[in-house]
């Protein structure tokens, strides 16, 4: 970024930022970098123990997480009900770190045999999850809807700069340190990532009004309330619908990058140079959006301009790669819809959340983010099937047709959202 581009950011940060939000966002942001950082480094070598199970064993591997998910949710649910707010987020970083030192002495002791390779696959795609859903259950439940649609993109944006950093110390040293250590490093991230969480949570939480919300108090709640509210609710339905619909679309395209990459590059330190270089590329084009185009677009245009852009973009980079399908335009196009889902989607979507209740907040949000989640990459896996004969220029097509059908979804939500903040409105009611 050059020296006017880096002024102009940092004044509109300081016009942004209200007083006593500094410190708990920067807290946020460190958390979230060092979230992302770690969590890049395990996906990086996640996407090249794909191929060792297999392009064709992918389906399979999508299909476990699902399995995985279903057991672990419910568990979850029951932390929430009785584990205080701050104890929550460690008790699931600590867990998640204790699997991944399993995994790493695994792969020292066996190196990437299939089955530890699918083990790793599972853990990483299933539990990834978890981390950034609990992280994002605790901002927006800290969170005022305002300070959200000013902050939560600058929050993203440390999250940003640790997935550069996390492809980047892959692509250097993956082959210097091998597998097993640089899951270590990865393990060290996330417990960091726990640290700055809390204090931001402790922070931010303590501007709120709202006894109900004290650290030492759990959400509480029965999980078959709030799986009512879900099914009861058209907000939370579309939401699911919209994650669920990008999640089928990120399946058809996975399937026709995995299918790229594993004629064109032969060993396993070659995919994971490569899989970390794209993540590197992803970052660097998401960070833009979050720190330059969120925070301004959806304080001053509204959610429903922010939220309704993102199928828009996706729509037209598909259909571009329909025109021009070749291998480099399908990683182009791949960059780009991933930075726009993690660069304006994401921080939107966790913005939809902050006008609801606490359990919602944690509970659907959870289910929404996490079981809903992979079942649309399960469903994905199983629908590619039925357009993989189209070859890359179909499968485009069918894509850049899934995010027309999505942006009228997107937009609905946002005039909800905007009548929903308003303050006479309160909390949206769901499942009412």
């Amino acid at each position: 970024m050059t020296e006017s581009g880096s002024g102009f950011a940092s004044q509109r940060l300081r016009a942004l930022v209200a007083s006593g939000e500094a410190r708990p966002l920067f807290a946020a942001s460190a958390a979230y970098f060092c979230l992302l950082c770690g969590y890049y480094m395990l996906r990086s070598l996640r996407e090249a123990l794909a191929l060792e199970v297999g392009r064709a064993n992918i389906d399979l591997l999508f299909y476990a997480t699902f399995a995985v998910m279903l057991i672990v949710l419910p568990i979850y649910w029951a932390l929430v009900a009785r584990v205080p707010r701050r104890a929550l987020l460690p008790g699931v970083y600590g867990f998640i770190v204790l699997l991944f030192l399993t995994l790493s002495a695994a792969l020292a002791v066996t190196a990437a045999t299939r089955t530890v390779a699918a083990v790793y696959f599972v853990a990483v795609t299933s539990l990834n999850l978890f981390l950034v859903s609990v992280f994002w259950s605790v901002m927006v439940d800290a969170w005022k809807s305002g300070a959200a649609k000013r902050l939560f993109g600058y929050i993203a944006a440390g999250g940003s700069v640790g997935a550069i950093a996390g492809p980047m110390f892959s692509s250097l040293f993956v082959e210097r340190l091998g597998p097993s250590a640089l899951i270590l490093v990865a393990c060290a991230m996330l417990s960091l990532a726990a640290v700055f969480a809390v204090r931001a949570q402790t922070l931010s939480i303590a501007t709120v009004d709202d006894p109900r919300r004290s650290l030492n108090v759990a959400v509480g709640g029965r999980a078959i309330d709030d799986l009512r509210r879900l099914i009861t609710s058209p907000y939370l339905l579309a939401i699911a619908g919209l994650i669920v619909g990008g999640q089928i679309l990120g399946a058809f395209m996975y399937n026709e990058q995995a299918r790229y990459v594993e004629g064109a590059y032969v060993t396993l330190a070659e995919r994971t140079r490569l899989f970390a270089q794209i993540d590197y590329s992803v970052n660097i084009l998401s960070l833009v959006f979050q720190s330059l185009v969120v925070g301004w677009l959806a304080a001053r245009g509204g959610l429903r301009l922010a939220f309704g852009l993102v199928p828009l973009l996706l729509a037209g980079s598909l259909a571009l790669l329909a025109i021009f399908p070749f291998g480099a335009m399908l990683l182009a196009t791949q960059v780009f819809r991933r930075s726009v889902d993690y660069g304006l989607f994401k921080p939107t979507r966790e913005m939809l959340f902050t006008v609801l209740g606490s359990e919602t907040k944690f509970k659907s949000k959870s289910l929404i983010d996490t079981l809903l989640q992979r079942g649309g990459d399960s469903a994905g896996q199983a629908a590619y099937g039925l357009i993989a004969g189209l070859g890359l220029a179909g499968v485009a097509w069918v894509c850049a047709g899934i995010c027309l059908l999505m942006l009228a979804v997107a937009v609905w939500i946002g005039g909800v959202f905007g009548r929903a903040e308003q303050p006479e409105s309160g909390a949206l009611r769901v499942g009412s």
